[in-house]
């Protein structure tokens, strides 16, 4: 089963029921080569993987759980967070796209439009909860990605969330309206393989600034813990490796020539 679009979801495995759509993949992978664009898609997902090692954890038929695997050999290993960036514009695109699409039916002209975000590395927010993750995992090979297994998780008809995620939303939630899974991974996939051609032909400016343009509190004074101790700080933006760059400000002092560093998202948390 395929979809209208090049070669991402030229061809979709549809699971029931799985552990986690990479972990799945990476096992059809020690069996024989994949061509790229492959999607596995779980309708029901129980171990599937989220950022800072935790799993993501979503209600089984009304959400999209799936995996993407790409080949993106033509990036050098120092710059595989381009691919990051591709990634989660793809998903703000999706997002926005669908939120904008719905509110020209029965929400037209009700309240403010939906303020789309990506929190750094790349997760999507939309009015400041969470809709989107996405986890990319690489395969190496010498100076080279060989392939790139990219799970991506998207809350779109769940109307009820567990007490640990209490900032999650859905299209759902936000749009008032029912959404054809099938029809979101289509326009997804479209979304994904729009961004992904533009890295292959190496637009990194316009992913970049794209990118940029959307990230979560940027330039905005905000509070953060980093390392377990609070501090207050503005967003940047991010280093070419991936880096979310912060300025800090100690008591009325403001340090712009001593932007920290973070390397690792388990080492920074919005307060």
């Amino acid at each position: 089963m395929g979809l209208n679009t090049l070669f991402i979801g030229h061809r979709v495995n549809v699971l029931d029921k799985v552990d986690s759509t990479n972990v799945y993949i990476h096992d059809l992978l020690a069996k024989a080569p994949l061509d790229e664009g492959l999607i596995v898609w779980a309708l029901e997902q129980y171990a599937g993987k989220g950022q800072r090692g935790s799993s993501w954890l979503s209600q089984p038929g009304v959400n999209l759980t799936f995996s993407v695997l790409l080949r993106p050999h033509f990036l050098a290993i120092r710059d595989q967070f381009w691919l990051t960036k591709a990634l989660a514009l793809s998903v703000a695109e999706f997002v926005s796209d669908s939120l904008n699409l719905s509110s020209r039916g029965e929400r037209s002209g009700v309240g403010p439009g939906p303020d789309v975000k990506i929190k750094w590395p790349n997760d999507i927010y939309v009015n400041e909860r969470k809709i989107a993750g996405i986890l990319i995992e690489n395969i190496l090979e010498k100076s080279l990605i060989k392939y790139s297994i990219a799970g991506i998780g998207v809350n779109i008809n769940q109307d009820a969330f567990d007490t640990s995620l209490p900032n999650a939303t859905s299209l759902k939630l936000l749009s008032g309206k029912e959404f054809d899974l099938r029809a979101c991974l289509e326009k997804l996939c479209v979304s994904i393989e729009k961004f992904y051609l533009e890295l292959r032909t190496s637009d990194y400016r316009k992913i970049d600034e794209s990118y940029h343009k959307l990230l979560y509190r940027k330039d905005i004074w905000s509070k953060f813990s980093l390392n377990g101790s609070p501090t207050e700080g503005m967003i940047k933006g991010v280093s070419p490796s991936g880096h979310l760059l912060i300025n800090t400000k100690t008591g009325e002092e403001i340090k712009a020539n001593e932007a920290l560093e973070v390397s690792d998202v388990k080492h920074l948390v919005f307060l």
